[in-house]
C-alpha cells in the first residue's frame, strides 16, 4: 500500500493570497487554518488557478457574513473570524490530471486528516461554528422566491450545521470489495438491476457499485437506498452520459450497502469521503464512475 503524496507548499497569509506570486497559477488543493493553530479548518480543491479560488475567500474578511457563493466555506470562516478575531493562513498543492483525479486527491487529503485527528477539518462538509447561522447561496432563483438571506450570529443552538461530525469508522485499508471494508458491516453483493427494481425504501446509508474488476469499484455513494443506486442504474439508458457508459460496459454490475438512519447528511459525506480515500490508497485509483455527475 503506497499512499500518494501531496506536495503541500509552505503556509501563507490568506489575506493577499490571490496576488501571491509564490502560489502556482494552476489547479490543485488548498488547506486553511487559523494562525497559531496546528489543526485545519477546511480542505478544498479547484480547477481554477489556486490564487483565483483563494481570492473568492476574501469575502470571509468582510464586515458582514458573505453568501455561500462563490465559496461555500466563506460564511463559516467569517464566523470563526467574527467569534475569535483570528487570522487565517493557507497552504496549496498543485494536482495535475483530470477533475475526478483532483477531487479524489481532495478526498485523500481529508481522509488522511481524519485518520490523524479523529475528525474532519472544523468547517468541512457544511458545518458552522455554534452560535452562527450560515448565509444562503446567492442566485436569481432564491432572490425571486424571497429566500436569499445573509447569516450571522444566532441564539439557535440546534441547527443541523452545529452537530458534530463522526470519526472514521476504521483505518483506510483493506480490499474495497470486502464485506468488512474499513470497519463497516456491508451487505452481500446483489445485482444492481434487482436493487433498482426494489420499490420499497431499504434505508439510508452508504453504498458501492462494482463491475467486472475483482479489486476496484465503479462508484461510491451515500443517500437513500434504493433511490440513489436506482438513479445511477437509470443512466445506462442515457447514451451521452459518461457514467452510464461505464456502467453499460460491465457484464457484472452489483451493489452493496451499509445502513444507519442515525447518520446525518454531513456524517454520510464524511464517511463517503473516507471510502473514496481508502479506495485510492488500496488501488491507486478512484472508482471509475466517481465524480462524473
Amino acid at each position: 500500500m503506497i499512499v500518494p503524496s501531496i506536495p503541500w507548499s509552505p503556509w501563507y497569509p490568506l489575506f493577499g493570497a490571490s496576488g501571491n506570486k509564490e502560489i502556482a497559477r494552476l489547479p490543485g488543493l488548498y488547506r486553511i487554518r487559523r494562525m497559531g493553530r496546528p489543526d485545519l479548518d477546511y480542505i478544498g480543491q479547484t480547477g481554477l488557478r489556486l490564487g483565483q479560488r483563494l481570492g473568492a475567500l476574501a469575502s470571509a474578511l468582510a464586515d458582514e457574513m458573505p453568501y455561500r457563493d462563490p465559496h461555500t466555506a466563506a460564511p463559516a470562516l467569517w464566523a470563526l473570524r467574527h467569534a475569535e478575531r483570528c487570522s487565517f493562513e493557507i497552504s496549496v498543492a498543485v494536482v495535475e490530471g483530470t477533475t475526478p483525479w483532483r477531487k479524489g486527491m481532495e478526498a485523500l487529503a481529508i481522509g488522511l486528516y481524519r485518520q490523524q485527528h479523529g475528525r474532519s477539518p472544523t468547517v468541512e462538509f457544511g458545518r458552522m461554528p455554534i452560535g452562527y447561522r450560515a448565509s444562503t447561496p446567492n442566485n436569481s432563483r432564491l432572490v425571486k422566491l424571497g429566500m436569499r438571506y445573509r447569516g450571522g450570529p444566532t441564539v439557535d443552538q440546534d441547527l443541523a450545521s452545529h452537530i458534530l461530525g463522526v470519526p472514521p469508522k476504521g483505518p483506510l485499508a483493506g480490499p474495497p470489495q470486502s464485506l468488512d471494508w474499513i470497519g463497516h458491516a456491508w451487505s452481500e453483493w446483489r445485482p444492481l438491476a434487482a436493487v433498482s427494481n426494489h420499490r420499497r425504501p431499504i434505508g439510508v446509508g452508504l453504498y458501492r457499485v462494482r463491475g467486472d474488476a475483482q479489486d476496484t469499484l465503479l462508484y461510491i455513494g451515500q443517500g437513500k437506498i434504493p433511490a440513489r443506486p436506482r438513479a445511477h442504474f437509470a443512466k445506462i439508458n442515457e447514451p451521452s452520459h459518461s457514467q452510464g457508459a461505464i456502467f453499460r460496459s460491465s457484464d457484472r454490475l452489483e451493489c452493496s450497502w451499509v445502513l444507519n438512519d442515525d447518520w446525518k447528511s454531513h456524517h454520510r459525506l464524511e464517511l463517503e469521503n473516507d471510502l473514496i480515500a481508502a479506495h485510492l490508497i488500496a488501488t491507486g485509483t478512484i472508482p471509475e464512475a466517481q465524480f462524473l455527475g
